[in-house]
């Protein structure tokens, strides 16, 4: 690891909150599983796990550990001030969203997408999400128009461009959620997740955020109405991003496979 990436995860302890008192962590030890911290069972473990994958899943989608960053799980317990226990729970839950590969010669890695596989995940978003808008459509209220009407207004008086990946799912969850399947949503959000450190990239262009506004009060419109071709406009809106995005990773050089 060089001093830039020793720096950034020096800062990863700080996202635990409380630490576990050199009292906790002696009496852990002694109770005969040495490294594991369990003042409170493991419920807490389970909590500081959740806990490292939040601070861990945030790194990775604001580029801050980048593509094949190794992620020891000795080093990253020592920096957090816990056991491998949670840290492996982490692990083991950021594999299941596609953004750490586990390898066996170097452990776990911070995963990279080809230009190929970004496509397939928009590909993938633009089938499960026509269906659940499809499915929503007959369900959603005008409180729920409201709602959405609410988030992509979040979206666009935002300032803070960090912000935009996740108020966009916000936005797209608002329209989907009246078709009741929350196992599925919970699934597009990882795959919204999976390619947000490269979206998070087009919502820096002014010019691209002036066109999701557009799409968004499109789809809104038709929404609000039951029209149908909402399902069209949102594969529309969804494959473009796509397209747009990958062509400004061409230009950056991204690897295509």
């Amino acid at each position: 690891m060089n001093r830039s990436q020793a720096g950034k995860a020096d800062r990863m302890g700080a996202a635990l909150e409380p630490r576990p008192a050199p009292a906790e962590e002696a009496t852990a030890k002694g109770a005969g599983d040495a490294g594991t911290i369990r003042p409170r069972g493991s419920v807490q473990r389970q909590t500081m796990g959740a806990q490292v994958a939040d601070e861990l899943r945030r790194q990775i989608i604001a580029g801050e550990l980048a593509e094949g960053f190794q992620l020891r799980q000795e080093q990253l317990a020592a920096e957090f001030g816990i056991s491998k226990v949670p840290v492996r729970e982490a692990l083991n839950q950021l594999e299941a969203e596609g953004l750490v590969i586990q390898q066996f010669h170097r452990g776990a890695v911070v995963a990279g997408l080809s230009l190929d596989q970004i496509m397939e995940t928009f590909e993938l978003r633009a089938q499960i999400e026509v269906w659940l808008i499809g499915l929503a459509l007959p369900h959603a209220t005008p409180e729920d128009a409201k709602d959405a009407e609410r988030q992509a207004s979040l979206l666009e008086n935002s300032e803070d461009a960090s912000s935009l990946p996740n108020l966009n799912w916000q936005f797209h969850q608002a329209l989907y959620r009246p078709a009741g399947k929350e196992h599925v949503l919970e699934y597009v959000h990882k795959l919204h997740l999976q390619v947000e450190r490269f979206v998070r990239m087009q919502f820096r262009l002014a010019v691209q955020i002036e066109q999701v506004v557009r799409e968004h009060a499109e789809l809104l419109r038709l929404y609000a109405g039951r029209d149908p071709a909402v399902q069209q406009c949102l594969h529309r809106h969804i494959m473009g991003s796509a397209e747009r995005l990958a062509e400004r990773l061409a230009e950056l050089g991204h690897k295509r496979t």
